[in-house]
């Protein structure tokens, strides 16, 4: 999970991802993945500084929608953010696939 500094805890760990400021320190940190999680589509996977993660987006989503259709999640894997969240990876930025089959994340 992160924390001041960048630092990270456990494995196995996600955290929601509430405001501007934990965005900008979980990019910083430059360190897991970030899961999109939407109420009319499965949740997806992105490398926690892709292109395709933008700040309009999630203001979009979190501040102005106040998170009603999904959220943004930071999580320290892939396994993690496809076990907790049943995310997909993202077909535009590409996360890496260790630690689960191909086929658990692709669909």
């Amino acid at each position: 999970m992160f924390k001041e500094g960048g630092e990270t805890e456990e494995v196995g760990q996600s955290k929601e991802i509430q405001n501007f400021e934990d965005l900008r320190r979980v990019r910083l940190a430059d360190e897991g993945f970030i899961v999109i999680t939407d109420a009319n589509r499965p949740a997806i996977i992105h490398k926690v500084n892709a292109k395709c993660i933008t700040m309009d987006k999630f203001n979009s989503k979190v501040s102005i929608n106040d998170r009603k259709q999904g959220s943004y999640y930071w999580a320290d894997s892939v396994a993690t953010a496809a076990r907790e969240f049943g995310a997909k990876r993202c077909k535009a930025c590409k996360p890496e696939l260790r630690l689960v089959p191909p086929s658990t994340l692709d669909g």
